[in-house]
């Protein structure tokens, strides 16, 4: 099989760029992995020949060099307001007592656990703990399974969600063990693979019971009509939000979940593309980087202290939203986010920006 080249990808990205500087934020894809693409033109080409259901989980497993990567190389890294600064981490070694009780973590403060989908550590992650410290006083803590989610190798990213979700799970129950960490207090917040890496958690966790987990635009292949025991669900934790940006199939241009699976759902535009995303087509959606996919953690991240409120109306779908048959609140509007109200249930429909800020109130 044919594939394009890195240098006519970047011909391609730079045509792409010409169209509107809302494709800047896309352009590395270049940079980000060639590999990923690779993959994902063959993922698409399978998935329209039909070759199978769910063509990514047929793919070869990871030729890794022994030994392979093991939940031991998962690693947990905390920021604090001692440690803001991007190359101040602190990480936490599992099951080293000495490494936790020298660390900056404070036991009363909210923990707020973020967690990356496939591919590499820890570019939103590291945004979105800059705009929580902003906010106040947190515990930071990123996930980084990325020895374990490495890309191409997308089957192997996803048969590893629910082992590093248990890995997670026994260390947070270690830390409130050892630190008496305010369970209460504690959210987690995963993008793609790491939303349902997210759910994982709530499953595996035996000691207390996660209050809060937003999912941002849970991945899609190999997720689509699975039960409520293999992926997020709304049991994971007392409240689950999930935020859908990219929801639909492969050859649709998506690679998120389109399905309705936490307590409230946001669909921001609908849920499937979002604004400035597919100049040209859908198809666009995915040459550049997962546009849309990628907008659901840009607007996490905004809601934590931007002045524009992503307000949302309940709405059974989005053909009703468009044509104006939900004009009000009806229960209630909900804000979208970091800030959203734990109290009401349901579908929330919203226009967003092409553009940061996305919010438009």
């Amino acid at each position: 099989m044919y594939l394009p080249d890195k240098c006519w990808l970047a011909q391609l990205t730079d045509a792409i760029t010409a169209f509107g500087p809302q494709f800047s934020e896309s352009k590395g894809i270049i940079d980000h992995t060639y590999a990923s693409y690779k993959t994902g033109v063959v993922l698409a080409l399978l998935s329209v020949a039909g070759a199978a259901p769910e063509p990514l989980l047929q793919l070869p497993s990871e030729p890794q060099p022994e030994p392979r990567a093991t939940v031991e190389d998962v690693r947990f890294l905390l920021w604090t307001r001692s440690n803001p600064g991007g190359g101040e981490e602190y990480e936490v070694v599992f099951g080293d007592r000495d490494s936790l009780v020298s660390s900056p973590l404070s036991p009363t403060d909210p923990t707020v656990v973020l967690i990356h989908g496939f591919g590499g550590c820890c570019s939103w992650p590291v945004s979105a703990k800059n705009e929580l410290l902003a906010l106040g006083s947190f515990n930071v803590l990123v996930v980084n399974w990325e020895k374990l989610s490495a890309q191409p190798w997308y089957n192997t990213a996803y048969k590893n969600v629910p082992l590093v979700g248990e890995r997670t799970a026994r260390f947070l129950e270690w830390v409130q063990e050892e630190t008496g960490l305010d369970v209460s207090k504690l959210r987690v917040v995963g993008h793609s693979l790491g939303a349902h890496l997210a759910g994982f958690i709530g499953k595996h966790l035996t000691k207390f019971r996660l209050p809060h987990v937003t999912g941002l635009d849970p991945a899609g292949p190999g997720y689509h009509n699975k039960n409520a025991t293999g992926r997020l669900h709304s049991t994971d934790a007392d409240f689950v939000m999930v935020m859908h940006t990219n929801g639909g199939t492969i050859p649709e241009g998506c690679v998120g979940m389109d399905e309705v699976i936490g307590h409230v759902d946001f669909l921001p535009n609908g849920g499937i593309h979002q604004p400035g995303c597919t100049i040209g087509g859908d198809w666009v959606d995915l040459l550049v980087g997962g546009c849309s996919h990628g907008r659901a953690h840009k607007m996490w991240i905004e809601s934590i202290n931007g002045d524009i409120p992503f307000t949302a109306r309940p709405c059974q779908d989005w053909a009703t939203f468009e044509d104006g048959g939900c004009p009000t609140c009806g229960e209630g509007c909900l804000n979208m986010g970091f800030n959203t109200d734990t109290s009401l249930r349901g579908k929330f429909y919203l226009y967003t920006n092409d553009k940061s800020p996305y919010a438009m109130g």
